[in-house]
């Protein structure tokens, strides 16, 4: 029996002198890893169509449990993100998230957040720390964690500065933070409440809530000043890796590339 999907190329592993293992995030069904069987030949005419980064068609057919690569073509290789150290790293990060939230079942707003992600990169069409805060966001966003950053949680303040509750999700203004007694410093872990608050400008709170519920194809559409900018892609990062957890080491690659 065929099944035929479409994906993105997530991750890539050598196996043996010249197969490949292949993950696959795909819209029908979700993560498929499959084998490509001489892969690594010049030849293969599953070669394109099987790298990392690249979105394809395939199909796959079933031998020993296993799902096997017949045929594929290639759709877009995304071939810019491979110009320039900062944008392949990062680029790197978007895919390592991807397999990180990723499920046998299909996600095809979060298949269509990476790919728009990706084309950003390749077509140098936004800053890569841009694409990198509102990718950051979004996937939060449509896997369930949305950011409740319209207004002061307790008042309903819309303006100004606020405290920003990294686990929470949600956003506090001045006033009532001091009214709880708290300490007004950029950033604060709070062990023993397991709170991580960290200041973000009215600038940066507008993007987060833009980058959480705009059309998913005006993603990119926005700017801020440099302070702003830098605020929300601080507050965007902090969000994810408290959110799912862990650490990633394309992130901390990409830091190190870009210092």
């Amino acid at each position: 029996m065929l099944t035929e999907v479409t994906g993105l190329v997530i991750k890539s592993a050598d196996i043996g002198e010249s197969d490949r293992l292949i993950t696959v995030y795909t819209k029908e069904e979700g993560v498929i890893s499959a084998l490509v069987k001489g892969a690594k030949s010049l030849k293969n005419k599953n070669m394109a169509a099987t790298q990392l980064f690249c979105y394809s068609s395939f199909v796959l057919y079933k031998k020993n449990d296993k799902f096997w690569v017949r045929e594929s073509e290639l759709i877009e290789s995304f071939f810019g993100i491979r110009s320039s150290i900062e944008a392949l790293s990062l680029g790197g990060y978007i895919l390592e998230v991807l397999s990180e939230v990723g499920t046998a079942a299909a996600e095809e707003e979060l298949l269509r957040l990476a790919l728009n992600s990706l084309y950003a990169l390749a077509e140098c069409k936004s800053s890569h720390d841009k694409v990198k805060a509102a990718f950051e966001i979004r996937s939060m966003a449509i896997i369930g964690y949305m950011p409740d950053v319209l207004t002061c949680r307790d008042c309903g303040e819309r303006s100004g500065e606020f405290f920003f509750d990294i686990m929470s999700g949600n956003i506090q203004c001045f006033s009532c933070h001091e009214k709880e007694g708290r300490s007004g410093a950029p950033e604060i872990y709070d062990s023993s409440e397991s709170r991580i608050i960290r200041i973000i400008t009215e600038g940066a709170k507008i993007a987060m809530g833009y980058c959480a519920h705009c059309p998913m194809e005006r993603l990119f559409a926005f700017s801020l000043p440099d302070g702003d900018m830098e605020n929300f892609c601080a507050a965007a990062e902090d969000y994810l890796v408290n959110q799912l957890e862990r650490s990633f080491k394309s992130l901390e690659f990409y830091k190190e590339v870009i210092r």
